[in-house]
């Protein structure tokens, strides 16, 4: 049988610059085909290219067929005769993708208009989709604009819109980055009953090595244009062979004690000789023989690999181990919150509570991580304490001062260097418009250093910059000139200018791909070593919070369920919702089967008991458990003794509801 979709010699050209050479692969009918590699890899204008969505500068030789349809000869007529109804798309940014001025369930109707579903069914269908795609209460959705939900929510959407025509083909393009992991078990695990029901064929792109091991039947690792390794997805990532690709898995979390990020950057287009594009960052590089155009080695039938010293390259081997554990008992608080508590007004006069009596020591050194899933209370617990949002109740103790209730604006400079954020998006908050240098500049001027001396404000820009190892010759740059990494870079330095007591990072690599998220976690760990600053780390991906953090709380409706040593939570997961996060995680295990954080919160007793599958009797159901200490250190927010947890696991295993 003919291959759904056949790319052969693709040559992609955006004015002079080359952005894909020669790129050769095939997708079988029902199968799933994952695109993996670095920012700049040319992953994403493979898609675009797939679609017909190019810019006026870019253009493309080479084949690329669909069903037998020449797509890079056919008309706009045809090509949107495809789009849609036979062929889905779902972007990386769902905001950019959504129309602000329609409501979600008019655009979930509008994707099924090219379809054969009765019109008299259509919105029950989208309903159900919505259902499907992980939220409880797909009509209140259906109802809303995009801009009053939140990223992962229209992410989501985005995912139902693209399915829902049942295209037989689907390209999703980063489709999991703004997902949590329960949610993104039940996507991963819808996509694969589609691709089981219908035989829709997948193009997944996606930094996420894991996700794509788990999700893909084969995978093509793309570098800088050039797809240098493609096989099975078991053989990819358990015996990878080119020198790029062992560099990935080496930069993942759970690999080893330490992330090992691959040092240099993926070369521009104007950087790109004709020989191995890799060569500058490869330790087997061989001047001369490296640098000359070779053809792809094939390993057996179903393996490639693009190195012209693949024989002297040694098998991969993997370095066992967990991070190393950091004692900081005896190390003052950087921060104290007690009985931290914020509500908003909800529909019927009810309350909406984000924050839950929260009671937490951060340590001075401390990397504390915070997980959970969308709603529990993450990011409005780090805006409270940044300023950005204030408590309704408790307090929040930084050198003495209580800032609960104390607004950034009011805040005076030296509580203003205490705490320092750093955000998800860094093009968001860098002005396109300045330098580097300035934008540093600015933060130390307001932060630390009086605005009349600019010599030692020069020095403390380059200083700056040392930090989070950057040269200082990129302070006379702009943000667009900088990698996606490099910015992040940048914002830490910012945040760092006033040498606060706390760094709050919220979800601040989960949008960069795995070799730059190691260099970042690598800095971070680097930083609080060297100047003591406490960093509150904010993120979804549990094997890499573990990775960075020394103790991690686990937030549910606002409330924290597990707090521990990152060993103790991850090793020993003893609270259900913890244990239900953690098989997200798992291949061994069963993904949790979970439904969207609703805004209706359980009075009275647990607030995981509507979901919780080891409930015990009404005493779930109508009182608040105590807090247990399960070890020193190791508490857990349940009705249940930990010793009868941990024999509940033991004997009935992960224990899921739906």
């Amino acid at each position: 049988m003919s291959p759904l979709l056949q790319i052969e010699n693709l040559s992609l050209v955006y004015g002079a610059d080359q952005v894909v050479r020669d790129l050769s692969f095939t997708i079988g009918r029902g199968e799933s085909f994952g695109l993996v590699g670095e920012s700049g890899s040319g992953k994403s204008s493979v898609a675009n290219v797939i679609i017909g969505d190019l810019p006026r500068i870019a253009s493309a030789r080479g084949s690329i067929s669909y069903d037998g349809i020449d797509l890079l000869g056919a008309s706009r007529e045809q090509l949107r005769a495809l789009r849609g109804r036979r062929i889905g798309f779902v972007q990386q940014d769902p905001g950019a993708s959504l129309n602000p001025t329609m409501r979600i369930g008019r655009q979930l109707l509008e994707a099924l208009e090219q379809s054969d579903a009765p019109v008299a069914g259509r919105k029950e269908r989208a309903a159900e989709m919505l259902s499907r795609v992980g939220f409880d209460n797909p009509g209140t959705i259906m109802a809303r604009y995009p801009h009053q939900i939140s990223g992962g929510q229209q992410q989501r959407v985005m995912i139902a819109m693209a399915l829902l025509p049942q295209p037989d083909l689907i390209l999703l393009d980063e489709p999991t980055s703004g997902l949590d992991v329960t949610v993104e078990a039940a996507v991963i695990k819808l996509i694969a009953e589609l691709r089981t029901q219908f035989g829709t064929s997948l193009l997944f792109i996606s930094h996420n090595l894991n996700l794509v091991a788990k999700a893909c039947d084969r995978v093509g690792v793309l570098y800088a244009g050039d797809l240098v390794e493609e096989a099975p997805a078991g053989s990819v990532f358990e015996n990878p062979r080119h020198p790029y690709t062992q560099g990935l898995v080496k930069c993942l979390p759970g690999q080893s004690a330490v992330l090992l990020p691959i040092r240099g950057h993926v070369p521009s287009p104007d950087e790109r000789g004709p020989g191995c594009l890799f060569a500058s960052r490869c330790e087997h590089h061989l001047a001369g023989l490296c640098d000359a155009p070779f053809d792809a080695v094939t390993l057996d039938r179903a393996h490639r690999v693009r190195c012209t010293r693949l024989a002297d390259i040694p098998p991969f081997a993997r370095q066992a181990g967990a991070p190393e554990a950091r004692s900081l008992d005896g190390a003052p608080p950087a921060i104290t919150i007690r009985q931290l508590r914020k509500s908003y007004p909800a529909s019927g006069g009810d309350l909406f509570v984000a924050n839950d009596d929260i009671d937490l020591d951060i340590r001075q050194g401390e990397i504390l991580g915070l997980v959970g899933e969308s709603g529990s209370g993450k990011s409005t617990l780090a805006k409270i304490i940044a300023g950005f949002d204030v408590a309704t109740s408790g307090t929040i103790m930084v050198g003495g001062t209580d800032i609960a209730k104390l607004p950034v604006r009011k805040r005076n400079r030296a509580l203003l260097r205490q705490v320092q954020m750093v955000f998800q998006n860094p093009d968001s908050t860098l002005n396109p418009t300045h330098t580097i240098g300035w934008a540093l500049g600015r933060a130390i001027r307001k932060l630390e250093v009086g605005s009349g001396d600019l010599s030692p404000l020069g020095t403390r820009v380059r200083e700056l910059l040392g930090l989070v190892a950057l040269l200082p010759a990129l302070g006379s740059r702009k943000p667009k000139a900088l990698s996606g990494g490099q910015r992040q870079r940048v914002a830490i330095a910012r945040a760092l200018a006033g040498q606060p007591r706390l760094l709050l990072a919220d979800e601040c690599v989960s949008a960069l791909d795995v070799s730059v998220q190691a260099a970042i976690i690598e800095l971070l760990q680097d930083i609080r070593t060297r100047t003591g600053t406490a960093i509150l780390f904010i993120g979804h991906d549990l094997p890499l919070v573990r990775q960075i953090s020394d103790r991690i709380v686990v937030l549910f409706r606002g409330k924290p369920m597990e707090v521990g040593s990152a060993s103790q939570v991850y090793s020993l997961p003893l609270h259900p919702y913890t244990e239900a996060l953690l098989s997200g995680q798992n291949d061994s295990e069963e993904p949790k089967k979970t439904t969207a954080v609703s805004s209706t919160q359980a009075v009275g007793g647990c607030p995981y008991v509507q979901r919780c599958g080891r409930v015990i009797g009404d005493i779930c159901r109508t009182h608040a458990p105590e807090y247990q200490q399960a070890a020193s250190g190791h508490q857990i927010y349940c009705h249940i003794r930990p010793e009868e947890l941990l024999r509940m696991q033991s004997q009935l295993g992960p224990k899921n509801v739906a």
